[in-house]
């Protein structure tokens, strides 16, 4: 090992003890998100995605819970928790290159908070549909629609979300600054940047060949889902690394 390398190892060895429960807690987060991210697969049936303020209406009052579903709520708490898988691997790489880290982590929060603020906006949909069954004029009903077109023109949530796209960036640096790293393996930083290259590819492709954006959305997923375990499992050995650091102190 090279002087400077091992200089790298000493000083990211030098992390307080006391960050454990974050380390922890953030690499629970992307398992939970996996977990999420999967019974939302098993569980919608594959049918016709609602297409107007009526057919949003129409499934709320047919099922709730399906239009939960539908709507990605899952995605609320799972997308979340990513905010402190952000937070753990801040503190986890700052020290070896804690600017980049920094930007990275900003683009990870803003990417989290995108995602998820179209969701939250459109569960008010939830509420809208028993106000429009419960209506008893043509008047209130159409209100009530155009009040639905507005909701769903401002949040209705889409997988190619620009949140990801941010989320994307901050976690395409952080894979630059894990491959400088001796905390995570090189193969969880070639997963970041090859998941990243594929979401900017499918963001890309919305814009000249939407036709190739599903496509790359679901290549793009077969990455993000390994990198997230890959995280998980580097995050748990670094706080297991870290108590056995403070009981030897």
């Amino acid at each position: 090992m090279s002087l400077s390398l091992q200089r790298q190892s000493m000083k990211e060895k030098a992390v307080s003890p006391t960050l454990k429960t974050l380390t922890t807690v953030g690499a629970i987060a992307p398992l939970l998100t996996v977990a999420f991210y999967v019974s939302e697969l098993l569980f919608i049936p594959w049918e016709r995605f609602p297409t107007s303020t009526e057919e949003w209406f129409a499934l709320f009052q047919r099922s709730k819970l399906l239009g939960l579903f539908y709507l990605n709520a899952l995605d609320i708490f799972s997308i979340a928790l990513l905010g402190v898988m952000f937070l753990a691997l801040y503190v986890t790489l700052k020290q070896t290159d804690e600017s980049r880290m920094m930007i990275a982590s900003f683009f990870g929060l803003l990417g989290v908070t995108a995602f998820i603020v179209p969701r939250v906006l459109m569960l008010s949909m939830l509420q809208l549909s028993d106000l429009y069954v419960a209506a008893t004029s043509e008047t209130a009903r159409a209100r009530l629609l155009a009040a639905g077109e507005t909701l769903g023109a401002l949040g209705t949530p889409t997988p190619q979300t620009i949140g990801f796209l941010f989320m994307a960036i901050g976690v395409f640096i952080i894979s630059l600054v894990m491959l400088r790293s001796q905390r995570f393996n090189k193969i969880t930083a070639y997963f970041g940047i090859v998941a990243s290259l594929f979401t900017f590819a499918d963001q890309i492709s919305l814009i000249g060949l939407p036709t190739l954006a599903t496509p790359l959305m679901i290549i793009s997923g077969l990455f993000w889902i390994p990198w997230w375990l890959l995280i998980s499992q580097g995050l748990f050995q670094i706080a297991r690394r870290e108590q056995q650091e403070s009981m030897e102190i």
